[in-house]
């Protein structure tokens, strides 16, 4: 009885609004890939090993490393994982925050909401996972390809997938979809009906507790403990910690999201004449009631941003890395790039199309369309400087003691790549806000009060 309803209630409520878990559909199917494809590089250099057992040392040392590439990988994309899947269904939850009232209001346990949340998420993994695994299968193929041309792999080796990069990939997004809707699934299953049935319905300003600031201390603290423990050892164990230490800063960021957001608001509410006048007012105080949930736009433009300045410092300062190590940078970067990018795409067009009833109430008492746009702008500009200084901040924090210990010194990076990193993360923010934004302005202000958001 208790597995039959939360499965009844999640198959209703993805029905009923699918759309909320497009990006959660779109995360499963990118971390299913890059598993699928880091998977398949260990499979088919084990493959080979076995095949050739008296190949010279040098092939043998190449294909244990393009093993160990693989593992490594993999074991970054778990990492990842549960941060962005975290995320989606965080924000896909959120926007239900009313239906998951109305259901403990007639009687549902906390319990149950929590279930219902996790076979949402086992189900959309689910129906992830093949989409994935073909993926999967042609990222490798291309992958090890590469690395085969730049002489990082044997010439003549072939590639394998089997069914160990399915069981891996299964295995993974199970895992990691249960997670992710365990973190998703607890607040929203302690949420009181009555308080949020009355709420309105401008939501994300509500009291960040004590416990979340906490955890983000202790984050930072770990980051800092790590990065003295990469400074320490040797160079290769420097190089291989970058990732975690970025991850720590990046948990760190995550959970300090809203005083992030606030500080930043704040030091734009002196200069909102120059966001545009009343609209950079509107901006400011729209910012300032929404700023838990503009937090989860924020956490992933940092994510881009910092492991961006990481990869470029790598790459840049680094004069001796091979053709194929450096592909191995980019391939990592792009990886890391991909996840972020999904983020803070999902979330940005999420919060944005939420707020179909705002914009028509701001239209139907007498605001103009380009009011509403230069309203959004300065709330891009906004996200934009808490995102991108952030980011900035985390990967400066992590190259700069550990950029010295690798040899790869912040000072190498040019100038050009600084403006590369700030007006990618702008430009990601600007696209992903207005894209929807432009859908709703062709919405008749009466209809967009009485719709959904999404």
């Amino acid at each position: 009885m208790s597995v039959l309803r939360p499965t009844g209630l999640a198959t209703a409520a993805v029905r009923s609004r699918p759309s909320a878990l497009a990006g959660a559909f779109a995360a499963f199917v990118l971390v299913a890939t890059v598993v699928t494809g880091s998977v398949s590089m260990t499979v088919s250099a084990s493959t080979a090993s076995t095949a050739l057992p008296g190949a010279d040392p040098a092939v043998r040392d190449q294909l244990a490393e393009l093993s160990d590439l693989g593992i490594g990988f993999c074991v970054m994309t778990v990492y990842l994982a549960v941060f962005v899947i975290s995320q989606v269904m965080a924000l896909a939850v959120a926007q239900r925050r009313r239906e998951s009232a109305l259901l403990r209001a007639i009687g549902a346990e906390p319990g149950q909401i929590r279930r219902m949340v996790a076979v949402e998420a086992l189900g959309t993994a689910l129906a992830a996972l093949p989409v994935g695994y073909g993926l999967g299968a042609l990222l490798g193929r291309f992958w090890l390809r590469g690395l085969a041309t730049r002489g990082m792999a044997p010439a003549d080796i072939s590639f394998r997938v089997g069914w160990q990069p399915l069981v891996a990939a299964g295995a993974v997004l199970v895992v990691c979809s249960q997670l992710g809707g365990l973190i998703a699934g607890w607040r929203a299953s302690r949420t009181r009906p009555s308080a949020a049935l009355a709420e309105s319905s401008v939501q994300g300003g509500e009291r960040v507790g004590a416990v979340r600031g906490v955890a983000s201390l202790v984050a930072l603290a770990g980051a800092v403990v790590l990065t003295v423990v990469a400074v320490a050892g040797s160079v290769e164990n420097a190089s291989q910690m970058i990732p975690l230490v970025l991850l720590c800063h990046l948990a760190a960021i995550g959970l300090a999201g809203p005083w992030i957001g606030r500080c930043v608001i704040a030091l734009c509410a002196r200069s909102r004449r120059a966001f545009g006048g009343v609209a950079g007012e509107l901006a400011v105080a729209g910012t300032r009631a929404r700023a838990r949930r503009l937090s989860a736009a924020i956490t992933p433009v940092a994510l881009v941003t910092a492991f961006a300045v990481a990869e470029l410092t790598t790459i840049t300062g680094s004069r001796t890395d091979s053709p194929g190590e450096k592909w191995g940078t980019a391939f990592l970067t792009l990886v890391v790039v991909g996840f972020g990018g999904l983020v803070a795409a999902n979330t940005l067009v999420m919060l944005a199309l939420e707020r179909l009833r705002e914009f028509s109430l701001l239209r139907a008492v007498g605001a103009e369309r380009w009011q509403v746009v230069r309203t959004v702008a300065a709330e891009c500009a906004i996200v934009t400087l808490a995102g991108v200084g952030t980011g900035l901040a985390a990967g400066c924090a992590v190259m700069l003691p550990i950029g010295t210990r690798t040899g790869t010194p912040l000072s190498g990076v040019p100038v050009w790549a600084w403006l590369a990193v700030a007006l990618g993360g702008a430009v990601l923010v600007g696209v992903f806000s207005g894209t929807p934004l432009l859908r709703m302005l062709r919405v008749r202000p009466m209809d967009g009060l009485t719709r959904r958001g999404n």
